[in-house]
This record gives structure tokens, sequence and C-alpha cells, in this order.
């Protein structure tokens, strides 16, 4: 559903709903014009009704020519006025400070929103991944969705101008919010903008309108606009939303993070990236690390130098680690177990764990990305540490 389509919810959509109707009656009134005497004289002159000594050749009517010439041009000129007029509206930033100015970033597959700080220094971050709520047939909510961290709110009666960009390593997205008629690329390492203001109190969708991907279609999110006070209160406070309560576990941080849009986690299935259920990496990935090493983890021991094993050695190690390390270790891991110790766990820290997916593994990987032989994964800088943990706990429960 498209909560408030059939409303103006902003200064801008009753600007483009005016122009709108203004184009769609005249449109009528110019198609009846033209197919209404086309119609009646067809009718009227047809061949069995007028002899052929009665056509005359009529060369011109001048009254007649200056109307249809200046009438069509004169509802040309409304269509030009109302269209430039709504348009100026919309593209017309209001002055930044009598706003508030909220940066936007689009990737794949979910919008996220950074507010301005506040007094305090404190500067709220939102937004991942969202699900809409489940329906039945009469309106009744039967499955929740994700808002709660997953929405834009702001306050009523307020001008709201977004920066929006996305990352450089992305693709174009447009942030669509179909109540207030506003719709904007969002592009990679460009800032774009749009603003609007709301009248009313209310909830309304927000959604990706320029295919970009697998998920395109659930690259959903909410705006909620909130009474001043209400909104004020949060923004001048340390909550993470000040609206609907959000699940912090590690399977809902995984949903919100856009995590499973490219990792599976419940079955063996490889989507985009590895599963995350128990086994990390399959024997070819080894085998890639090991012969191209790995610089990009932030780790204490440093960048993993390429060849530390090669030949049949470095295949040996790829088949005892993507099999869990499990069986009698081979004397081959020694050239490994210098960085990621005899058990594989990374040593406090120092290097990767090669067991599991461990909150130092996925903080290094969250924090500074990953370049692999399936490609890049991007950086994450805004996950919290509470979120990494979480996160952790939850894949070593599967």
């Amino acid at each position: 559903m498209l909560e408030g389509f059939n409303t103006s919810g902003s200064i801008i959509a009753e600007h483009i709903n005016e122009a709108l109707a203004i184009n769609l009656w005249l449109s009528i009134v110019l198609f009846f014009s033209v197919v209404g005497p086309m119609v009646y004289l067809a009718w009227k002159y047809r061949a069995d009704k007028v002899k052929d000594e009665d056509v005359e050749n009529v060369t011109h009517n001048t009254l007649l020519e200056i109307i249809w010439t200046t009438v069509p041009t004169a509802m040309m000129f409304l269509f030009f006025w109302y269209g430039y007029t709504s348009m100026v509206t919309a593209r017309t930033m209001p002055d930044a400070n009598d706003a508030i100015t909220i940066k936007v970033e689009g990737s794949k597959w979910k919008w996220r929103y950074e507010y301005p700080a506040n007094a305090d220094g404190v500067v709220h971050k939102l937004g991942g991944a969202y699900t809409k709520p489940k329906q039945d047939e009469n309106g009744k909510i039967i499955e929740n969705g994700t808002m709660g961290i997953s929405a834009l709110y702001v306050p009523v009666d307020t001008n709201i101008i977004l920066e929006m960009t996305a990352p450089n390593d992305d693709v174009i997205h447009a942030f669509f919010i179909p109540a207030l008629r506003i719709k904007e690329d969002v592009v990679p390492g460009r800032v774009t903008k749009q603003w609007f203001n709301v009248k009313a109190v209310g909830e309304y969708d927000i959604e990706c309108a320029e295919y970009c991907g697998t998920d395109h279609s659930y690259m959903y999110s909410r705006l909620v606009v909130l009474p001043k006070d209400e909104y004020n209160a949060w923004f001048n406070g340390t909550e993470d939303t000040p609206k609907g309560d959000y699940d912090k576990s590690g399977a809902a941080l995984l949903q919100q993070h856009g995590c499973k849009t490219c990792h599976a986690t419940l079955t063996d299935d490889v989507f985009f990236g590895p599963t995350l259920k128990t086994r990390i990496l399959t024997e070819e990935q080894v085998l890639d690390v090991i012969n191209n090493g790995q610089n990009q983890l932030g780790y204490a021991m440093g960048a993993m130098p390429a060849a530390t094993a090669t030949g049949a050695d470095a295949k040996e190690i790829a088949a005892y680690v993507a099999g869990g390390m499990k069986g009698d270790q081979p004397a081959s891991f020694a050239a490994c177990s210098g960085c990621h110790g005899e058990d594989g766990k990374g040593q406090y820290g120092t290097a990767p764990s090669l067991v599991d997916y461990d909150a130092d593994l996925l903080r290094n990987v969250l924090k500074n990305g990953k370049k692999g032989d399936m490609g890049n994964m991007p950086a994450f800088p805004y996950v919290t540490d509470e979120d990494i943990s979480a996160i952790a706990e939850h894949l070593k429960s599967l």
C-alpha cells in the first residue's frame, strides 16, 4: 500500500496535484474540441448525404483559423505556467537556517539517515534494511515490520532539506516518497538535494524508484512525521529512536544492516558472499587469501603477506581450514599458526579467527571492508560494537 498517496501531504504535493488536475481537464477539453467536430463533420458530410455537384473548394475561414490557433496556444501557456510553478516550488530550497538538513545515504539495499549534532554533540544515525509489516485482507497487522531505527523521523510543519548520496562503489538509487510527490536520484560520489514540509502528523512510505539490483523491490523505509515537542525531546536526547522499539537481537541486526541480502545464514547456500552459518570459507576462498594475502582488515599483526604457503602445502592448509580445522592438523599449518594460533582462533584479536565469526573478525571486516575472490565488501563504519557483539553471538548459536 502507498499510504498517504491519495493525500496532499506537503506543499510540493499540493502544487503538483494542481498542475496535474489542470493538465487533465485541459487535455480533455482539447481532445473533445478536435475529436468532437471531426466525428460530427464525418457524420454530416458522409458520402451518401452529399452530391458531387454540391461539393465546394473552401480556401479558408479567418475567424475559425484564429480560434483554433489562439485557444490551443493559450492552453499550452497554461500547461507551461502550472508545470513551471510546481517545478519552482519543488526545486527552490528553503533557507538552510530555517530548515533541518538531514544527510541521506542510499546503498544496496537500504536507506540511512544522519542528523545534525544536537546541543550536546550527539549525532543521531538511523536507517538500515527495512521490512514492511504484513497485513491480512482486512488491513490488520499480522506480523510487525522493523520500522524502529530504520525510519526517517521529522517534525511536523518544518522545512526539511535532504542531502543525498551513495557510496562510490554502489549504484544509482532514487529517493521516492509517493505521498509527497518527491523523487530524486541518489548518485554515487555526488550530492543531490530535495526538500519537503509536511503539514500533518502521519507516516508515509519511502521507496527506491530506480532499479538498483537484486533487492530493489525491498529497498523500503518509512517517513514518520512527529509533533514538534515529541521530535525535539528525542533530538535533544540520546535515545536511538523516538518512536517504535526495535529488535536488537543478532538475527534482527543482520537483517537491519543488510547482511542477509548477500550472505546466507540458515543454509549452506551461497548468495554473493560466503555463508555465515558455521563454515567461514570454502577451500577456494582460503587459497585465494593464501595466494594473494589480505591487507584490509586492520588487525594488530598487520597485513597478511601473499604466498605464505605454496603448492601442495597451500592446498593442504586450505582443505584443513575450510573443513573446520577438524582431524589431524597438517604440519604445513605451522605457516599459519604463528599469527592465527595453534587453534586458529586468532590469538586474542591480533589476527583473524579461522574457526568462527568472532566479534574481532566481524568488527574489522565491517569497519574496513574486505576484498576477495568474489568481489568487494564495503565498509560499514556506522555499525556499533554492541551490534557486532550481538551478531557474533547469534552466528555462534546457529
